[in-house]
């Protein structure tokens, strides 16, 4: 079962296998660093609030602890020497009410004090960035900025603007509280500066990888492509060298099996029809010396006629599966030159072929074998139509050289039966002229040989339209 993408999706998507599997690795790679930045940003946050949260504890238990066995003046200077960056402590009359209790915390704390069950510990370990910060941070952090001055630009952002991590109030013996606050500064962004020239680097080193594998494993399957593109077109291409990875490297080895196989089933099929045909001279020309010692009569010239027909046949069968140019090669031509020189050898005859070419158009093919298929179209216009009208057209995908006359047409039902082999029409069944309905199997033999195709329609206007389709 094949699955299509969308159109949206195969409108935007790289065609080549190379740039399809590059945007893969790296947006595979990018979703990988993005997941990773998150687990590792949660884990990280989460390790540092546990230290954190430990490191307060303990040195609020010590603070406590000196604040209980020293006397009152000297209170603030042992809260300004146990401040830190990430921990604020000040002793007011009212203490700072967490909007939510941590029981667990709590119990902790007083456990690690051996704190007295009539003194109140009032402690949140959550994490409340969100919150308004707490009047006395803001004091403090103008009263800083005050004995800063203009230097304070530089300083770090204010504490109290900081991620809020544990803060509550702890009673003193003396009847008024501890207020403190742990902080932590806030982690740096995910997408930083940094981490995105890491990124790159990663993925200019990776996309570099690949690009080198993909083209060592793409590069032997564009050359099959195109040797096979030749070999479809009727031209002789030597066998490809079997390199690359081994998925690569046994179809490799396939195509040259199937082209060896199929040169050879052509070979021996041509030399077997050579073989008819040298075999049957021999009889057809004792025949007709027979005849000819016959007295003259209507029987004599009838069988004359007959063997005639039987030479005609047989020499043009081995045409049909020998072509005469089978072994031109394939070489750059102008094909609006190609189309008026053929026309003009025909109006030097007084044939009525007008050609409708223009500018230059060089093509890769075979000339004379097309410059063939275009004779029998434009012989067969004249035989039975009178006249004939040459066009050359180009579109993105091919090009169409369009062969038209003004007579009757053919039957829609017998448009493609005319190039069956030895087909003729009803009207066209005269074997004077030699023909035996080998020419349109001829002609469109040697289409496929280039790649291409050829058609016959009838003209809305009137007349028969043969159409030569020739991929770009």
């Amino acid at each position: 079962m094949t699955v299509e993408l969308p159109s949206f999706w195969r409108r935007w998507l790289p065609q080549s296998i190379t740039a399809q599997i590059l945007l893969l690795a790296l947006a595979g790679l990018i979703l990988a660093q993005v997941l990773g930045l998150q687990i590792y940003r949660s884990e990280r946050d989460e390790a540092l609030g546990l230290v954190n949260s430990r490191n307060a504890m303990i040195r609020l238990s010590s603070v406590v602890r000196l604040l209980s066995s020293s006397p009152a003046q000297l209170h603030e200077e042992i809260l300004r020497a146990s401040r830190s960056e990430t921990l604020m402590m000040r002793i007011q009359d009212v203490p700072l009410s967490p909007s939510e209790h941590n029981d667990q915390y709590e119990t902790i704390f007083r456990h690690l004090l051996d704190y007295p069950g009539n003194l109140s510990i009032q402690i949140s370990a959550e994490r409340v960035s969100n919150m308004p910060p707490p009047t006395m941070f803001q004091q403090m952090h103008q009263q800083v900025r005050d004995k800063q001055g203009r230097d304070g630009n530089n300083r770090p952002p204010p504490l109290w603007q900081r991620d809020v991590r544990m803060y509550g109030a702890i009673e003193l013996v003396d009847g008024r509280w501890l207020n403190f606050s742990s902080l932590a500064d806030r982690e740096p962004p995910t997408w930083s500066l940094r981490s995105l020239l890491s990124l790159l680097l990663v993925a200019l080193l990776i996309g570099a990888v690949l690009f080198v594998l993909l083209r060592r494993t793409t590069r032997p399957l564009k050359l099959l492509a195109q040797q096979a593109e030749q070999f479809g077109r009727g031209d002789a291409i030597p066998p490809l060298n079997e390199t690359g990875p081994l998925e690569v490297t046994e179809t490799l080895a396939a195509f040259n099996r199937m082209q060896l196989r199929l040169n050879r089933f052509v070979q021996d099929r041509t030399q077997m029809l050579a073989a008819i045909s040298h075999d049957l001279r021999t009889p057809l020309t004792s025949l007709r010396l027979r005849c000819e010692f016959l007295p003259e009569g209507d029987d004599r010239d009838r069988m004359l006629q007959t063997l005639a027909q039987m030479e005609n046949m047989l020499h043009a069968t081995l045409s049909f599966a020998r072509d005469e140019h089978h072994g031109e090669a394939s070489r750059p031509v102008d094909l609006v030159s190609l189309l008026h020189s053929l026309c003009d050898d025909y109006e030097d005859n007084g044939q009525p072929v007008i050609c409708n070419a223009e500018g230059k158009r060089v093509y890769q093919c075979r000339p004379e074998v097309l410059r063939r298929v275009l004779q029998n179209l434009i012989n067969n216009a004249l035989k039975y139509a009178g006249d004939a009208e040459v066009s050359l057209e180009e579109t993105p995908d091919a090009l169409l050289i369009r062969v038209r006359d003004h007579g009757e047409g053919i039957p829609e039902e017998q448009l493609e039966s005319v190039f069956k082999p030895f087909y003729r029409l009803d009207t066209a069944r005269n074997t004077e002229d030699g023909s035996v309905g080998l020419g349109l199997a001829i002609a469109r033999t040697l289409i496929h040989q280039h790649g291409g195709e050829l058609r016959l329609t009838n003209a809305p206007e009137g007349g028969l339209l043969a159409e030569i389709q020739l991929p770009v």
